[in-house]
């Protein structure tokens, strides 16, 4: 993963920020809309966002505060990256999955087993639904291709 595939844009110390704290709309964070004065601020303080080389196999961990954007790939190669999302068992998170219920047998092995180690917060549903809503979730509209200015 490198600039020119599209490795995730990070913004070295933002972890000290919120928008929230800066005059933020509730919800503007989550939109990955950040006022382009407080990037501008951002740069002043901390540098420019930078774009990391990582080879195959391996991992980066960053904060889940940290100002981040995802990045085109300017390749004709598939780069294929995976993502998790870890909280504390104390922490208040109301986040759950929407799995297809065809997997919940396997998912039900692996916690029987005790291979599975977590707790996996999650909300199950059809295939079918699963497959039809996947991208009109709360975060999915950023994957729309045709986007359009209402959205």
């Amino acid at each position: 993963m490198n600039p020119e595939n599209g490795s995730t844009e990070t913004w070295l110390g933002t972890h000290n920020r919120t928008i929230a704290r800066e005059g933020g709309q509730k919800g503007q964070r989550a939109t990955g809309h950040i006022a382009p004065e407080l990037l501008a601020q951002q740069i002043e303080v901390a540098g420019p966002p930078v774009q990391p080389t990582l080879r195959k196999g391996s991992f980066a961990i960053r904060d889940f505060t940290i100002w981040h954007a995802g990045m085109p790939n300017k390749t004709q190669d598939i780069r294929i990256m995976l993502a998790q999302i870890h909280f504390a068992s104390w922490f208040p998170n109301p986040t759950r999955l929407e799995l297809a219920d065809d997997i919940k047998p396997i998912l039900e092995d692996l916690d029987a087993k005790g291979e599975l180690g977590l707790e996996v917060p999650v909300n199950w549903v059809s295939k079918e639904e699963v497959q039809a809503t996947y991208l009109n979730r709360a975060l999915g509209k950023k994957y729309k291709v045709n986007k359009t200015e209402e959205e």
